[in-house]
């Protein structure tokens, strides 16, 4: 589904080069369970991002569904997005002034789902990570675990076939944390998930494989 050859990225700050990524051969599967483990700073996030992209690599060449991204413009990377990939971060990201059927809506709307198709989605979503009786409530009325499940059924409500995911367990506590890597294992069944962890025991528990 997702090929890297020679994945490079590299920063400048100010006059000195940074080396973020360097010669990533990887290959990602449509149906797996996928962590990226490794101490900070060594360049998860950047892959991640590479993955979704949402950041540009610097040389080699990533190929999805067999389509060469390096040709690509802004606008197709941005198609590609929208239609294809989910993202969960640690921060949640959350509108305060949105209840929760409403944050997870704003994906939908982004993409001019109509309404009636909107409701029968989100209501899907929220079903999926176990919150339609929440629909109604407000982030700050959700305990921290709660609000991770909303961002992940943000992340599928519009049946995306690659969730990354950036340290979603990392603000919980163990029995959040559990319960979160359950629904991504579940979503796994059905698309790609690939997770960034500093947690390698909870990752062996949940993953296919480990990188």
């Amino acid at each position: 589904m997702i090929e890297l050859k020679n994945i490079c990225k590299e920063y400048k700050l100010g006059n000195t080069k940074v080396v973020a990524l360097k010669n990533i051969n990887l290959e990602f599967k449509s149906k797996e369970f996928v962590c990226i483990h490794g101490p900070s700073g060594c360049g998860k996030t950047t892959l991640l991002n590479i993955l979704g992209g949402l950041d540009k690599y610097t040389s080699g060449k990533m190929y999805i569904n067999n389509v060469d991204t390096s040709t690509f413009k802004d606008s197709d990377f941005d198609s590609y997005r929208n239609q294809e990939v989910g993202f969960v971060f640690q921060n949640y990201y959350l509108l305060p002034q949105l209840n929760v059927f409403e944050n997870v809506e704003l994906a939908l709307e982004l993409i001019n789902v109509n309404k009636e198709k909107r409701i029968e989605m989100v209501n899907k979503a929220l079903k999926s990570v176990g919150l339609l009786d929440q629909a109604k409530k407000m982030p700050n009325q959700l305990s921290g675990g709660q609000i991770q499940r909303v961002a992940i059924a943000r992340a599928i409500v519009n049946e995306p076939s690659i969730v990354l995911a950036d340290e979603p367990t990392g603000a919980l506590d163990s029995k959040n944390a559990k319960m979160i890597m359950d629904i991504l294992k579940e979503i796994s069944k059905d698309r790609l998930v690939i997770l960034v962890s500093h947690n390698l025991e909870l990752a062996k528990q949940y993953a296919t494989r480990i990188i």
